[in-house]
């Protein structure tokens, strides 16, 4: 069962940062489209319509991660410093992308200039960042 609920939470977590990951190649392809006032219309229903598709694939593999993380701990790993910050790293990766979001993507309206579409790359920035150190704690932050 642990093996069973430990490739779950990788699967899981392998989900949400591939749905980021691919996230940012869409947003990287249609840059040229929505900051052009010729040609936003369109591909602005298009963004919006696979935005709200990866937030229902993104929030399953979050709440897979969470689900499977406390099972893992519950039963097997234990409650320890470790997967107490781990928990928590996935919280504040949650809550900061998803504050983001909410602070510098919404307001965007299509077309917009160069430089207000450079908010999308903050957005991934934090994203892999964060990532990167729930990654780092994952495989590194055991031994202390």
């Amino acid at each position: 069962m642990r093996q069973f609920l430990l490739f779950l939470h990788v699967i899981c977590f392998a989900l949400w940062m591939g749905a980021v990951a691919a996230s940012m190649f869409v947003i990287r392809t249609l840059e040229p489209r929505l900051t052009n006032p010729d040609r936003a219309s369109m591909d602005e229903e298009l963004l919006k319509t696979y935005i709200r598709h990866e937030v229902k694939l993104v929030d399953v593999a979050f709440l897979g991660v969470l689900l499977t993380g406390v099972l893992l701990a519950q039963f097997f790993a234990g409650w320890t410093l470790w997967t107490a910050v781990k928990l928590a790293l996935y919280f504040v990766q949650f809550g900061a992308t998803t504050l983001y979001i909410a602070k510098f993507i919404r307001p965007l309206k299509y077309p917009c200039s160069p430089n207000e579409y450079k908010r999308w790359q903050g957005l991934f920035a934090v994203s892999f960042s964060l990532f990167f150190v729930v990654l780092v704690w994952t495989y590194f932050g055991r031994d202390l």
